[in-house]
């Protein structure tokens, strides 16, 4: 599949490192699968500079490893690996929401998110909607610090989430989750809001683990 061009007037850096982790978290780029420089970079259409720098810093975030002669390869699933960052992401996100300044939560827009989400059949269409609605819980705390770290264990945790969209035919309970926080943060209720964004991490977690044995 070739990659449309990035548009020069991205920053290149930035950009060629989202392309890439989209690549992966859309499972374009698959579990085990080989990826390389030369591969992506006619791709993309940049030079070597921006993809070998890609491809480090998602080594680096634990998304990619090295694969001696061939490169670096698309992590596969591991169960060790989800157990340890799933409850991270949800005790981050938990304490991004018992910091939120409540006035600032983009009720409306995580509203519809939500409920688009509850919608959606398309798996790729469904990550997304789960990344908006929990980078708009994490943003209400105006910690540019925290938003940042749970971006990077989103972005290590994607081609989970995908999986996780994929093959689970059973969501209600995700989908109701989400309600319920969404409720909560209406009541000021910090606290029942930040349970039942651990409660939620927590639940995909045992999908997950279910799924891979």
């Amino acid at each position: 599949m070739v990659e449309a061009p990035i548009p020069r007037a991205e920053p290149l850096r930035e950009a060629v490192y989202t392309r890439i982790a989209g690549m992966i978290a859309r499972g374009e780029l698959a579990p085990g699968c080989p990826v390389t420089e030369a591969t992506l970079t006619r791709q993309l259409g940049v030079s070597r500079t921006p993809v070998r720098e890609a491809l480090l810093r998602l080594e680096a975030e634990g998304v990619l490893q090295s694969a001696l002669a061939r490169g670096f390869a698309v992590r596969p699933l591991d169960g060790r690996e989800a157990a340890e960052l799933y409850p991270i992401l949800g005790t981050l996100e938990a304490l991004a929401v018992r910091e939120a300044e409540l006035d600032s939560v983009d009720l409306p827009t995580l509203t519809e998110l939500a409920e688009d989400l509850a919608r959606s059949e398309d798996p790729v269409r469904r990550w997304q909607l789960d990344t908006a609605f929990h980078d708009g819980l994490v943003d209400a705390a105006h910690n540019a610090r925290l938003s940042a770290l749970t971006r990077t264990l989103r972005t290590n945790l994607s081609r989970y989430e995908l999986a996780y969209m994929r093959e689970v035919s059973r969501r209600e309970r995700s989908d109701e989750q989400h309600r319920g926080i969404l409720a909560a943060i209406r009541k000021g209720d910090r606290e029942g809001a930040a349970q039942l964004v651990t409660a939620n991490w927590a639940d995909s977690l045992s999908v997950i683990l279910s799924w891979l044995s």
